[in-house]
């Protein structure tokens, strides 16, 4: 099913109207998105995406999430994010009332996608609304970030690469 920011707000909101339904304590929980539907979310790319990707969620929310198809198995991307991503979140601006939905900073998102690079991730990151956002001297703190985390140096040199040819193109 393709999702556009629409939809992906609608299935935000019905999670936390479940939510306040099962659980009637003042809590509030939390839930990080990434990837495409992130970046739909900031409105930085207008294309439909056919998930919605977590990477962080209170542990109380999992089983709605799973509910609405909202993909907590980006843990093994987890590499892919410097280790101090929840420093940088952005709260999504919608009303609710027990979970509080955020997104990865743009300049994370890109990082993660630099590791990547599928077709999608090109086209998401070659968006003029992303790169003219970007704050590079963060990216290259995060790039160095990320480099360090890496398992090996094919992925390290690939990510220097792949980033030194992005910064070229649109810095």
């Amino acid at each position: 099913m393709d999702l556009h920011r629409d939809e992906i707000i609608s299935r935000l909101l019905q999670v936390d109207k479940d939510m306040a339904l099962l659980d009637t304590t003042p809590d509030m929980y939390s839930c990080v998105i990434v990837g495409g539907s992130a970046l739909v979310l900031m409105e930085k790319i207008y294309r439909s995406t056919h998930d919605i990707d977590s990477i962080d969620a209170s542990d109380q929310i999992k089983p709605l999430l799973e509910t609405y198809n909202i993909n907590m198995n980006v843990k093994a991307y987890r590499i892919n994010f410097p280790e101090d991503y929840l420093d940088r979140i952005i709260e999504v601006d919608i009303p609710t009332k027990k979970v509080k939905f955020y997104t990865v900073s743009l300049e994370d998102l890109v990082v993660s996608k630099l590791c990547g690079m599928r077709g999608k991730d090109v086209e998401d990151i070659e968006n003029e609304l992303v790169y003219q956002d970007l704050n590079w001297d963060l990216m290259d703190e995060l790039i160095d970030e990320v480099c360090y985390g890496l398992l090996n140096d094919f992925d390290v040199n690939a990510l220097k690469l792949n980033y030194e040819n992005y910064k070229e193109r649109f810095k």
